[in-house]
C-alpha cells in the first residue's frame, strides 16, 4: 500500500469499503496485503478510491473463491431492490436482460479490434443503444487498461464506466467468434466468447460482473461453445443462472 498526500474525500475507508461491497474488514485487509487491492495510505488511514477497486475487481473476480464472489453479488443486489432499481430477484435475472438480437454467433472475427466492432455492431441491434461510436470508444479505451479475457476462452467486456446516458437500459450481450481470437488472457489462450455488459452504474456493473462469474462456472462454458442457435444459448444460461438461485 502506498501513501499519498491527497482530498480524504475523494476516498472511503476500509469501514465504507466493507459497507458497500459485503465483506469484512479483515478480509478487504487480507486483499490489500495478498491480493494487492489498490489501496492508500493518507493521514495514516487505509483508504480507496471506488474507480480503483471496481478496476481491481473486474480483473480479480474469476480468482476470488465462490463464497466472496456470492457475497458480493448478494450485497449489490439487496442495494439495487432497496433502491427500486432491481424489482424483484426474478423479473431481474441476468439472463432476461439478454435480448435474442444481442446474440451474434459464428462472427467472422480475426483480432480484437474486429471484434470490439462486432460486439458495438451487436450492441446497436438491440435497440437499446442510442451510440454506437461512444460505446466502441469507450470499449477500446478498457480493453488499453487490460484485457478482459479471462481463462477458459471468454472475456466479460464492458465500457470503461457505467454508461446511463447512451443506453435505454441495462443490457447484456454476447458475441461468439466462428475461431478463437487472440485477446489477452493471461493463460495465452484464444477466446472465443464475448459478453458484453452495458449497465447504468457501478452496482448494477458489479452484480453483472458476479453474477457471470458465477454463471460461467461448471459446464456452462462448454453448453454456449457447442450452442447451435441463439435460442440455446439463452436457454443454457437461464438454466445456469437458475441452478446458482436456487443453491442461494
Amino acid at each position: 500500500m502506498s501513501t499519498e498526500t491527497t482530498t480524504q474525500s475523494e476516498y472511503i475507508n476500509i469501514g465504507q469499503l466493507s459497507s458497500y461491497l459485503g465483506w469484512s474488514p479483515r478480509f478487504i485487509e487480507g486483499l490489500v496485503r495478498g491480493e494487492h487491492l489498490p489501496g492508500l495510505e493518507v493521514q495514516g488511514q487505509c483508504v480507496f478510491r471506488r474507480d480503483d477497486v471496481v478496476d481491481w475487481l473486474e480483473q480479480k473476480i474469476q480468482t476470488l473463491d465462490t463464497a466472496r464472489v456470492t457475497e458480493l453479488e448478494a450485497k449489490m443486489e439487496s442495494s439495487l431492490l432497496a433502491d427500486g432499481t432491481f424489482r424483484t430477484t426474478r423479473t431481474d435475472r441476468l439472463t432476461s436482460r439478454l435480448p435474442l438480437k444481442g446474440i451474434a454467433l459464428d462472427v467472422p472475427a480475426a483480432n480484437k479490434t474486429e471484434v470490439l466492432h462486432a460486439i458495438a455492431t451487436t450492441a446497436e441491434a438491440t435497440g437499446l443503444l442510442f451510440d454506437r461510436e461512444h460505446l466502441l470508444t469507450s470499449l477500446v479505451d478498457r480493453e488499453s487498461l487490460c484485457s478482459t479475457a479471462m481463462p477458459g476462452g471468454v472475456a466479460l467486456c464492458h465500457p470503461r464506466r457505467p454508461i446511463p446516458s447512451i443506453i435505454e437500459r441495462q443490457f447484456l450481450c454476447l458475441v461468439r467468434t466462428s475461431a478463437p481470437v487472440d485477446f489477452g488472457a493471461e493463460d495465452q489462450e484464444g477466446t472465443s466468447l464475448f459478453f458484453l455488459l452495458a449497465t447504468p452504474d457501478d452496482r448494477s456493473h458489479l452484480h453483472g460482473l458476479a453474477r457471470l462469474a458465477r454463471i460461467l462456472q461448471g459446464g456452462t462454458l462448454d453448453a454456449l461453445k457447442a450452442a447451435a442457435t441463439s435460442e440455446d444459448i439463452l436457454a443454457a444460461l437461464a438454466e445456469a443462472e437458475s441452478r446458482i438461485q436456487i443453491k442461494d
